[in-house]
């Protein structure tokens, strides 16, 4: 199993635009962070966590080419508005991709991405070629792989996350409740929003991050969706034993 952590941004990316601070001025490649998604790929199968707005740089940047299916936490512009350049591998590979998410999640895209239904442009292999297959808080199969919904709380509305065997991705998450966390027990990897220092109604901060990992005890926890209060080099030293920030194009073999 391989993982790319392709981005680790959030909405807005780091450098902000017009923004002086430390982060965006720096010349560390690691405070360069693309909006937050994840690539993995498992034998012969490859799977996508979010369309995140910077996906077409993601793929060029990783040499990514081909996908099975994409995993959607939510439908936030900055997960979903990649979706179009997925026209690229549909027509190259000739094939349909398979779209999962929750049902909010879905019915949200469908109404952004309505234009992907039209007959005539579907006709005219004009849009991507995609299947939406809205899942249940439960265990499901895509591209042969078996996907462990993991339901957190995005503020007031409920988001997925993704166990993958011994790897599971969480972002945007501000609470999770003991039966969601009882499903992320015993892993060797996990990736956990730390949005910023100070609290955030809809995401965790860094300390509430540091906390949940405690608690779930990893192997290995790597921080995302990161914002520019986030100095990379500055805040990877204070953080405990086992937790590192993560950064775009970070690998993982497990």
């Amino acid at each position: 199993m391989k993982v790319i952590i392709l981005g680790t941004g959030t909405s807005q990316g780091v450098p902000v635009i017009g923004c002086k601070c430390e982060t965006c001025l720096s010349d560390n490649p690691k405070d360069n962070r693309l909006r937050t998604s994840a690539y993995i790929k498992i034998n012969d199968s490859k799977l996508l966590i979010d369309t995140s707005v910077d996906f077409r740089m993601q793929m060029l940047g990783n040499k990514i080419s081909d996908l099975d299916a994409v995993l959607y936490t939510h439908h936030h512009v900055d997960h979903i508005f990649g979706l179009d350049d997925l026209r690229q591998i549909t027509q190259k590979h000739d094939k349909t991709i398979d779209i999962y998410g929750n049902k909010n999640t879905l019915d949200e895209m469908r109404i952004t991405f309505r234009y992907v239904f039209d007959k005539q442009l579907i006709l005219h292999n004009s849009v991507p070629r995609v299947k939406f297959l809205v899942k249940a808080n439960r265990k499901f199969t895509a591209a042969g792989i078996e996907i462990m919904p993991v339901e957190v709380h995005h503020g007031n509305i409920k988001i997925f996350g993704y166990r993958i065997n011994d790897f599971a991705y969480i972002t945007d998450a501000s609470a999770i409740d003991e039966k969601e966390m009882n499903k992320l027990k015993g892993l060797k990897v996990l990736v956990l929003n730390a949005l910023r220092i100070r609290p955030h109604p809809t995401h965790f901060n860094l300390q509430e991050a540091v906390e949940i990992s405690k608690m779930l005890k990893p192997e290995k926890t790597y921080f995302t969706h990161l914002t520019h209060d986030i100095l990379h080099d500055k805040i990877n030293k204070t953080l405990p034993k086992g937790i590192e920030l993560a950064y775009d194009g970070l690998e993982l073999e497990m």
